[in-house]
Formats: structure tokens, sequence, C-alpha cells
């Protein structure tokens, strides 16, 4: 390489003062070092990038547009810096994760809140998915691990089931199914319902089961998401099938939940890409996930 990065900051450092004794004093050498370097550059490129008048260097045409792309290495040269920088202020680094929207109500929520006590220092992304856009997110590394509500089938994705869990009817605290003890799909029938959209995998799962015991579900309102039906039975608008996971920990205030008598099974499943090697943060959450998971739904 001709034109070091050694030379690049002297020359750049001439560019900004406009004199031997300012770039000296910019960058803490003296000022015949700076006179020499400039000089072996200017000898080394075969390029005049100052003329010398009464004491002043004047830049040639030549050297502002010389100046212009040592700029653009300048800035990125301070990235580097900036990044390795904060690689030593912070060298637990960070973890991407992003889950389905009902796991990031509770379980997500309180997986992190132990790992971040553990591992303060490590800087955490975090965001919610649907089911289908799981695999775009860890394929294309915008994601470092995803927890999802239901197993996604990928061939370049491997899937670990950490959970078993079932559909539930969440219930509005003033209706009269609310004192049930359980309630069966024949039962929801006449009921005004809050329906995942059959165009999503939770809302096939709840079709595929309907069909099954010959029971015709039809909603009120469609919905993509657990927290949306759980907001409207709470706002006593109908009765929602939704996924256990999504009404844990007294999430909602006047909803009540009841199992419901045909079962409808789920799985929480830990997914990550088979192209990337697994990050000590990643490990890290694995972990803290397992044992937080064991440990709250042993029975499950």
């Amino acid at each position: 390489m001709k034109f070091k990065l050694r030379q690049m900051e002297i020359f750049r450092a001439v560019m900004i003062t406009g004199t031997i004794s300012g770039a000296a004093r910019m960058l803490f050498i003296s000022q015949p070092a700076v006179s020499k370097l400039l000089s072996h550059t200017e000898t080394n490129l075969r390029l005049k990038l100052f003329h010398r008048s009464k004491g002043k260097l004047i830049p040639t045409p030549e050297a502002h547009n010389l100046f212009n792309e040592v700029n653009q290495v300048y800035e990125a040269a301070l990235k580097v810096d900036a990044f390795a920088e904060n690689l030593s202020a912070n060298p637990s680094g960070k973890i991407h994760i992003c889950c389905s929207p009902s796991l990031g109500l509770d379980i997500v929520p309180s997986v992190l809140q132990l790992f971040s006590e553990k591992y303060p220092d490590t800087r955490i992304h975090f965001h919610t998915t649907l089911i289908q856009d799981i695999p775009l997110e860890l394929l294309s590394r915008k994601s470092d691990i995803a927890i999802s509500v239901l197993p996604v089938e990928h061939p370049n994705l491997s899937v670990e089931t950490l959970i078993r869990g079932k559909m539930v009817c969440a219930v509005p605290q003033t209706h009269p199914f609310a004192t049930r003890s359980e309630i069966s799909l024949h039962d929801l029938q006449d009921q005004k319902l809050i329906l995942y959209s059959r165009q999503i995998p939770f809302g096939q799962l709840l079709n595929v089961s309907a069909e099954k015991h010959g029971v015709t579900l039809s909603p009120i309102i469609d919905v993509p998401r657990a927290e949306l039906a759980c907001s409207l039975v709470s706002k006593d608008v109908g009765i929602a099938i939704v996924d256990q996971f999504s009404v844990g920990n007294q999430l909602w205030r006047n909803l009540v939940v009841r199992p419901l008598v045909e079962e409808i099974s789920i799985r929480v499943s830990l997914i990550e890409s088979k192209f990337d090697n697994p990050s000590t943060e990643t490990r890290n959450f694995k972990t803290i996930l397992k044992k937080y998971l064991k440990q709250t739904y042993a029975s499950t």
C-alpha cells in the first residue's frame, strides 16, 4: 500500500490546519516528523499535494480530491475505533431475540429479567414476530434466536421443543361460562367468539380441531394475535380461544381462563439457524430460558 494510514492522518491534519506546525500540534508530534512524512507521501504517490508559499501550504486540486477520499477513510476508522472501544467496555456483547407475540407478554420478559440481572453488560435487542416470519428473521440474521409457541418447519432451521401447552378459553369475568370448571367446543357454537384468523397457524390449528369434533365456530371478530383477543375479552366483547401462555400470571383484568374439554396441544420451541454457531450470549440465554421454563412449568 503506497498511501499508508499514518500518512493519511498527517495529510488530513495538514489540510485541516494549513501548516506543518499546526499539523504537528494536532497530532502531538514534531514538525520535522510531519514534514518528512508529507514529503515521503508526495514521492510515493508521485503527486504534488501542496505549493509552499511564505510558510504556508497551499493545497493543489489533487490534494482537495484526495482529501475527500481520506476523510471517508478517517470516518470509517473512527467507527472501527469506537467499535473496538465498545468491545473493551462491553465484552459481553449483544444478543438479538425474537418470539411469538403471546410469549412476549410474560415468559420471555421474565427470562430477560433474569438474564439481564446475571449479564448486565450484554445489550439485548428484543421484539415479537409472527410465526410465519421467524425463518426470515433467523436466516437473514436479524435475530440470533427465536422462541415460538408453535414449531416451525424449515430445512435450514433447528427446532427444539422446550415445553408443551394447550389452548384455553379466555372468558369475560361476568359471563355465565366463567363459573364453569371447563368448556367444550360444542358449548361455544352459539357464543360471541373472538378467534384467530384461519390464514395463520393458530387459526388453522383451531379449525382442524373444530372439524375433527364436528363443531362449527363462527367468530364475530378475527384477530392475528392473542393479546388483541384478550384485550377484547377483558372488555366483555366475547369469548376467545388462545394459547395458555398469553393469559398466564394474571396478565388481564376482567378475564378468567378455563380449560377446553377437547385438548388442542401446542409446543413452545427454541429455533435457530443451522448456518450459525451460537454465540456465548445465545448459549447463556438458552441456559436461563430452559431453567426458567423447567421451574415454572415443571408439570407441563
